[in-house]
């Protein structure tokens, strides 16, 4: 899915001229655009890096067999050779680490060799499961994606709105000073006008003060203790989210809840906006210094009014190994018997 909203953002035009001058950013004209291009993509995960590369490497085939230019032959072939060199190291990284575990395996002999085994499978795929800390789909080519990119934005973290609407407009201007197309040009800055109206309506409206910060997820899990029987469903299962990314809040962005769809970082903000204002006069600690039953409340998403205080107060509660390995299993099952995973097999 994301691959393909990677190939819609790169394909706008049809002549061959323009595939490497596009919203993304990402293109093929020559070495510099190659290099680039991967500097770019180095903010996304491993998969859509090797997917988008790939793709672009079909691409640039396609030009060549349309190309007579020798000059601009010349540059796209130079641009493959930084793509297939990139790749080539990726795989070579991937040999690289069955040898790693080889090593091991004759340092720790026969008897530890299956333990060793094990542990590393383990551990290596637990990296590549985590999701995407970007929010897919957002675009600048024309005012219908600038409209469409801040609706995807709605009831985000306000700091990630601001954060990605000003990435927008630094790469909405670098395409306008490669692109000569009269058309273009005029959409691309009607949508730098749209998000520049967001961002002076977000300092006037002061939306920065009603950022969320989280609390770590090490403190969750000492107020799920306190809490007791008082933790909600869907606060276990907002905690069980925050859990499969590892406590990278970034992470909930891509994570989506089963009820209504909606990511886990909008479904936080949206239930703390509530609680906010519930309990806008509420005491937060009592006299032992602990978290009030109203606190709780707040803490069970991840967040405090006194964020500095709670680092202070609430000690951190580790993660056990049999609490990792439950949470891989039901990972693991929820994959199996994912719907929407199915559908799109």
């Amino acid at each position: 899915m994301i691959f393909a909203q990677g190939q819609e953002n790169l394909v706008s035009s049809k002549t061959m001229g323009k595939d490497d001058k596009e919203d993304s950013g990402f293109g093929f004209k020559d070495k510099a655009k190659a290099e680039e291009t991967l500097r770019l993509l180095e903010e996304h995960d491993a998969n859509y890096r090797r997917l988008t590369v790939r793709g672009l490497l079909g691409r640039a085939k396609r030009v060549l067999s349309m190309t007579k230019a020798e000059e601009k032959i010349k540059n796209i072939k130079e641009a493959m050779e930084v793509f297939e060199n990139w790749l080539a190291d990726l795989d070579k990284n991937k040999e690289k680490k069955p040898e790693k575990k080889k090593e091991v395996e004759e340092k720790n002999g026969e008897d530890k060799e299956e333990d060793s085994d094990v542990e590393m499978e383990e551990k290596k795929p637990e990296k590549k499961e985590l999701p995407a800390d970007t929010v897919p789909g957002l675009g600048f080519k024309d005012k219908e994606a600038a409209e469409n990119t801040l609706k995807e934005l709605e009831g985000r973290d306000p700091d990630y709105q601001k954060l990605a609407v000003k990435g927008l407009i630094g790469r909405a201007k670098r395409v306008l000073t490669c692109t000569r197309d009269e058309t273009k040009l005029s959409n691309i800055k009607e949508s730098i006008t749209i998000f520049e109206k967001f961002l002076d309506d977000f300092d006037t409206m002061h939306l920065s003060k009603q950022n969320n910060p989280y609390v770590s997820l090490s403190v969750v899990r000492t107020c799920v203790e306190m809490a007791g029987d008082s933790v909600s469903e869907q606060q276990k299962a907002f905690i069980a989210a925050y859990t499969s990314v590892n406590g990278e809040y970034k992470r909930l962005r891509t994570v989506l809840e089963k009820e209504d769809g909606k990511s886990w970082d909008i479904v936080r903000n949206s239930n703390l906006k509530e609680l906010k204002e519930k309990h806008a006069e509420a005491k937060l600690f009592n006299e032992k210094d602990e978290p009030t039953p109203e606190h709780l409340e707040m803490l069970l998403w991840a967040y405090s009014p006194e964020l500095a205080r709670v680092k202070k107060l609430i000690p951190e509660t580790k993660e056990s190994k049999d609490d990792t390995q439950t949470d891989r299993k039901r990972r693991h099952s929820d994959r199996e018997e994912s719907p929407s995973k199915k559908k799109k097999e």
